[in-house]
Order: C-alpha cells, then sequence, then structure tokens
C-alpha cells in the first residue's frame, strides 16, 4: 500500500544537498566515498522533509537516528523533537555533522557502528536512547532514518526484539525490503521479516524513490516506509526471541509443506515424537495438510508457534 504525504516548500531553507554541493563540500575536506558503508545522500530535500513530516514528531518525542550523514535530516529532526540520537560510522561524515548542528544542544552524538554484531546494538546507542527517554516522560520512540542498505534489516529487526522498541518508524530503505515489511501473506515479497515486522507493526509505504533523488545513484529503487507499532499485538507474542528464532527457521524452508518442515524441528531423534507434535498443532489451529509458511498471516503465525512450543514441549517432557 502506498500513501503520499503532499510534498511543501520549508519555510526557511537550510543549506543546500544537491550534487553539486556535496560534491563541492566533500572535495573541500578530502572526503571519499566509502560504498562498503551504503553511503547514498538523499539530495531532494523536498523528500527529506516529506519523511520528517510523515513522523509526525511532538515535541516531547525522543528520535533515533542510523546513519547521521552530512546532518540534513538530524537538523530537521532536532528542530521538532525534545532530542535527538544519531549515529554515524564514518568519523569524517560525524564531524560535518558536528560542525552543522554545533548550535543543536538538544542531539546526541553516538561515534561508531550503531550495531555490536547482526544480532545487537551497540551499548552506547541503547543507553543513550534509554537516557533520553527517562527524561521525556510521556514522549515516544522514533525511529527516523535514511539507513543505509546494508544494516536496514538488522536494525528494524534488533529494534522490535527489544523490551522498548521504536513507537512508530520512518525509514528510507531498498525498496525491496520496504515490500517485505508490509507484504501480506501470499505476496511474493512475503518472507520472515513480513511475519516479524507484521506481528507487531502496522506497515505503508509512503514513497517509492527513484535512484535518481540520491547521490551518488544506487542500483535499485528505494522507499519511504512507516511502522506503527501495535503494543496490543505485540503483546500476544510470549517469548519475543523464541517466535523470532522459530520464524527464521521456518521460512529457511519457506516453499516446503509446513508439516514437514514443523516434523524436523520438533523431532531431534525421535521421528515419531516429531510427526505427534505436528498432528497436535495442525489439528489445534484448524490448519491444512498442504499448508506452506508463506500462506500464514502474521497473526496465526503468533498462535503457530505457541502451539507448537506447547506441544514440543510437552513431546520432550512424555516417558
Amino acid at each position: 500500500m502506498t500513501h503520499d504525504i503532499p510534498v511543501d516548500q520549508p519555510a526557511a531553507p537550510p543549506p543546500r544537498q544537491t550534487t553539486a554541493y556535496l560534491k563541492k563540500l566533500f572535495a573541500q575536506v578530502g572526503f571519499t566515498i566509502d560504498a562498503r558503508r551504503g553511503q547514498n545522500f538523499l539530495v531532494d530535500l523536498n523528500l527529506v522533509d516529506l519523511a520528517v513530516r510523515a513522523a509526525e514528531i511532538r515535541p516531547q518525542d525522543v528520535v533515533l537516528e542510523v546513519g547521521t550523514g552530512t546532518g540534513v535530516l538530524t537538523e530537521r529532526l532536532s528542530a521538532a523533537a525534545t532530542r535527538v540520537i544519531t549515529c554515524e560510522i564514518d568519523p569524517r561524515l560525524a564531524q560535518l555533522a558536528r560542525d552543522r548542528l554545533i548550535e543543536r544542544d538538544n542531539v546526541t552524538f553516538v561515534e561508531g557502528d550503531a550495531l555490536a554484531g547482526k544480532h545487537r546494538f551497540a551499548p552506547a546507542v541503547l543507553e543513550a536512547v534509554a537516557a533520553a527517554v527517562a527524561a521525556a516522560p510521556g514522549g515516544r520512540l522514533l525511529l527516523v532514518a535514511n539507513l543505509p542498505y546494508c544494516v536496514a534489516t538488522p536494525v528494524i529487526s534488533n529494534l522490535l526484539a527489544l523490551p522498548r522498541p521504536f513507537d512508530v518508524a520512518v525509514v528510507t530503505v531498498q525498496r525491496e525490503m520496504a515490500e517485505r515489511m508490509t507484504a501480506a501473506a501470499g505476496s511474493h515479497a512475503y518472507n520472515g521479516l513480513s511475519v516479524w515486522v507484521g506481528a507487531q507493526c502496522r506497515g505503508e509505504i509512503v514513497r517509492v524513490l527513484p535512484p535518481s533523488v540520491f547521490w551518488p545513484r544506487p542500483k535499485v529503487e528505494s522507499a519511504i516506509v512507516r511502522l506503527d507499532l501495535e503494543p496490543e499485538r505485540r503483546a500476544r507474542i510470549a517469548d519475543l526471541h523464541r517466535f523470532h528464532d522459530f520464524v527464521r527457521e521456518v521460512f529457511c524452508h519457506r516453499r516446503k509443506l509446513l508439516r514437514g518442515v514443523l516434523a524436523r524441528m520438533a523431532a531431534g531423534r525421535d521421528k515419531d515424537a516429531g510427526r505427534r507434535v505436528v498432528e497436535e498443532v495442525f489439528a489445534a489451529l484448524s490448519l491444512p495438510p498442504e499448508a506452506r509458511a508463506e500462506e500464514i498471516p502474521p497473526d496465526a503465525f503468533v498462535r503457530l508457534e505457541q502451539a507448537f512450543a506447547r506441544a514440543a514441549a510437552a513431546a520432550a517432557n512424555s516417558p
């Protein structure tokens, strides 16, 4: 689903971020693009403004930004929120952003990788976010960022695994990822990420972006996507980490019959026990024998995982 938000001109245009401006700025400081870090700068400031408006930031909100870049988005976020925590892995860009934002006293810079590994955030980021949220009672935690393609999936996935996830996320990501995060069961884009996000959030694609609005130009289209956490649905997940692991393992065999996949997961060395677990799960959820993972909606996946965990535990404890 796509949803267009009107693009208004900013009242007082900040420093420009055209391709020519960036090339001149980078030449002055001796900065060269590091393709390994997914450094693609959004040069259409109308689209930067669109992302900020799509987030609907309130004065008491805390915003996390991953990928500070030159600080053009950070500048707008700091004008709208009570505090911005912004992370930049490239020390050269971090210095450019610090210079640009020197008068913004509500911006906390975290220089370094936002991730401490594939499956967890860096402690410095979590500590900065926790402190900001504690100092802003009644405020929400938002993720607003032009996410580097290489870290987009772990950033979203790991935040949703935290006890205190974001309330709203508005991020620019590769279009393929945006479609996966918002995909419905049975669609070509539906995968494990669709289930993990869809079981906790309501998602929509705000705008599809062509490569021409970035410099350097990526080889694929991008999209601005908004995710709204739905706490009541998230609360139905009994164990977030167990559910995440279950979804990932099932979707390693997404096109195979679900019966066989679950039987192998439950069997261990006892194939008969695995089959009994599957029969119990399928009967409890009234699943058809030919069901496949890619056909099951996120909320049904939550029920599936819990039924499987109960049945597998009972089978393991039976004589």
